[in-house]
This record gives C-alpha cells, sequence and structure tokens, in this order.
C-alpha cells in the first residue's frame, strides 16, 4: 500500500485516495472481500450488473447537469459583459452631459 500511495501520479491525474488505495489491495489480495461490501465500495456479485448500470446512469445524469451549468455560465457571462458595455455607455454620456451643462452654466 505504501508503493502505491508513494507512486508518482501521472499528468492530468489526480493522485489516488487512502481509501482507492486500500480496495484496490483488497481486491488483488482478498478474492472475496465483505469489508468491501459491508463499507459499500464493492457490491455483492449477484448485483453488481445492476449497479454498474445505475452509477453509469448517474454518471450521465451529472455529465448532463454539468454541460447545462456551463452553457448557463456561459450565458451569464455574456449578458454580464453587455450590461458592462451599457453602463460604460451609460456613464460616458453622462460624463458628456455634465461637460455640457458644466460649460452651460459658466
Amino acid at each position: 500500500m505504501e508503493k502505491m500511495k508513494d507512486a508518482p501520479v501521472p499528468e492530468g491525474e489526480e493522485p489516488k485516495s487512502v481509501v482507492e488505495i486500500v480496495e484496490e489491495v483488497l481486491k488483488t489480495e482478498v478474492k472475496q472481500s465483505t469489508f468491501l461490501r459491508n463499507v459499500g465500495l464493492q457490491s455483492s456479485r449477484n448485483n453488481s450488473g445492476k449497479a454498474t448500470a445505475e452509477v453509469a446512469a448517474h454518471v450521465r445524469d451529472l455529465e448532463q447537469k454539468l454541460k447545462r451549468s456551463e452553457l448557463q455560465a456561459e450565458v451569464m457571462q455574456e449578458e454580464f459583459a453587455a450590461i458592462e458595455m451599457k453602463a460604460e455607455e451609460s456613464e460616458t454620456t453622462r460624463d458628456k452631459e455634465l461637460e455640457v451643462l458644466c460649460k452651460k452654466s459658466q
């Protein structure tokens, strides 16, 4: 386990958590690990196909939500940029009008 923990991480990947390392060691060292099933890291063999399908569906759902969030963020950034531009235009117009008023009052 220490070797796995201290192993260099390939670029672009996150280091494995302690739980993932323990799970991997138990999978390779122990043929039938009730520990993994008890802590919810490994489903029983009867339900593994169903669990895999549920996880895949959940992952797809999360990916769709992420894409929607990214699109919403992009739209909001565009709207914010447009609002900023209008604010700058209004400020410029206000400054010009103020300057004209000052000249008239003198």
